[in-house]
């Protein structure tokens, strides 16, 4: 065989570039598949934990204090997400509580909201806000 010839080079790096795209798309996959609580989580004795805080980001009201069937689900996708990173940060630095890792708990919470979310959505649950055009964040009032 002789030497490689700029063919060669070209196809190489064609080869390289296809496998580092395979490998790009498989972890945006996992980064973009969060786990979604079961309905009998939801249902169970840890299932609707109350907010103990707002995410930073968070534009409307405060829903610190409500149960997670309580909030709007725009809320709870940005809970979701607060807990997620609050999971990878606790993964990174090993921490623990009563000597078990609390990153964990924190996806599980995160599952739950998501989970709560959904319900929301699909109108399982009679959430607490109603649709009001003047409140894009569907907040401002209760059911009577």
């Amino acid at each position: 065989m002789g030497e490689p010839t700029a063919l060669d080079y070209l196809k190489s790096i064609d080869a390289t570039l296809k496998q580092l795209l395979v490998l790009s798309r498989q972890r945006t996959a996992k980064k973009t598949d969060h786990e979604v609580a079961s309905d009998a989580d939801l249902d169970g004795k840890y299932g609707n934990p109350e907010v103990r805080l707002n995410p930073r980001d968070w534009p409307g009201p405060s829903c610190k204090g409500l149960r997670m069937s309580e909030c709007p689900s725009e809320f709870l996708d940005m809970l979701a997400e607060t807990f997620d990173y609050f999971a990878q940060k606790a993964e990174e630095t090993g921490e623990l509580y009563n000597g078990k890792p609390t990153a964990p708990y924190k996806r599980k919470d995160a599952a739950r909201a998501r989970g709560w979310a959904a319900r929301i959505r699909s109108g399982k649950v009679a959430s607490r806000v109603v649709e009001d055009d003047d409140d894009p964040w569907h907040i401002g009032q209760e059911f009577s």
